[in-house]
């Protein structure tokens, strides 16, 4: 699921909220809002703050592949 996709969510926090709990600027995950090529640590951090929702293998693709593999990326 997309960024876009999960703020769409009636049960979702909003850009700004998850932006405050990730710790980054609310404009930095407006870049990201369709990407699925985000940095590691800020789609395990989106992963962790939404209770999974957001999935980080699928917005990350090193993510994706050091869990297929169980080797660390």
């Amino acid at each position: 699921m997309t960024l876009h996709k999960y703020l769409q969510r009636a049960d979702a926090m909003s850009l700004t909220q998850l932006a405050t709990e990730m710790g980054v600027s609310k404009s930095r995950l407006s870049q990201l809002r369709n990407s699925s090529d985000w940095p590691a640590e800020l789609a395990l951090n989106a992963e962790s703050k939404t209770g999974g929702a957001l999935n980080a293998s699928q917005l990350c693709p090193v993510i994706a592949k050091a869990r297929q593999t169980g080797v660390a990326a």
